[in-house]
């Protein structure tokens, strides 16, 4: 292990175990809510090699972010922090959304036993354009996991960045994608993610016209009076999350 990851496994561990960690989050996020961002929840042992390290946890690292979550946060879905975020929703304990990028089969197979087990919803953005093509979960599937209680928003048609994009593409990846959800579901998202992270003005302000808001890849906590439209989510991976004292380190927001 690198000394800077030993360091912050060393410091993560002591925080937790001392309850230093916990303490500073209580005060740290009194009105404030966390979004993490996941993508892929795989096997422990059905890592491929070539895989981006910051594109899938594992099932038992998975397992143990939901054993912390279920008794230091309220999980909801992105639609219940728009709600909370305009005041018209309170939680006993801060607010904490699951969401998950693109819709990958992984996402039903492996992520939502857990979720179903540990009585936790989520919200996964959907690529649209590419429902049941290899490795991506089917329409059915996605129905399965919403009569379950996930929720489901848009991410686009085609994963497109929509910073590099003319306003016309812009809005008929937002548009198309919504009319897509709106006739699959029972009750769409009302709220975005943009691919990559990728947005210019025209696409903020466009996203802003079609959806309640939009979640990006910028880090932190959600607090009132943030723009809707980009709110700043907690990416999360095996590689800095594998421990229950890592992932406490990460919900804390610290590097």
């Amino acid at each position: 292990m690198a000394a800077g990851r030993w360091a912050r496994h060393a410091a993560a561990a002591l925080g937790h175990y001392t309850g230093a960690l916990g303490l500073y989050r209580r005060v740290a996020m009194r009105g404030r809510a966390v979004i993490l961002m996941y993508h892929r929840v795989l096997e422990d042992d059905g890592i491929p090699p070539d895989l981006h390290p910051g594109m899938f946890v594992t099932r038992r690292t998975f397992e143990k972010h939901l054993r912390l979550l279920r008794t230091s946060h309220t999980l909801v879905t992105i639609d219940q922090i728009g709600e909370w975020l305009k005041g018209q929703a309170t939680f006993e304990r801060p607010p904490c959304a699951l969401t998950f990028d693109d819709g990958w089969l992984d996402n039903y197979e492996t992520a939502f036993p857990l979720l179903k087990a540990y009585g936790a919803t989520a919200t996964i953005f959907l690529i649209t354009g590419n429902r049941g093509t290899t490795g991506m979960m089917s329409w059915e599937q996605v129905l399965e996991m919403e009569r379950a209680g996930i929720a489901f928003g848009s991410h686009t048609v085609s994963h497109v960045e929509l910073g590099k994009c003319e306003p016309e593409r812009i809005r008929e990846e937002l548009v198309e994608s919504r009319k897509t959800l709106e006739e699959r579901l029972a009750r769409m998202s009302e709220w975005f993610c943009f691919p990559k992270g990728s947005y210019n003005r025209q696409a903020v302000e466009l996203v802003g016209e079609h959806y309640a808001g939009a979640v990006t890849v910028d880090s932190g906590w959600v607090s009132p009076g943030d723009d809707p439209r980009r709110l700043r989510r907690i990416g999360v991976h095996d590689d800095m999350s594998w421990t229950t004292p890592l992932f406490a380190w990460r919900l804390a927001s610290l590097r």
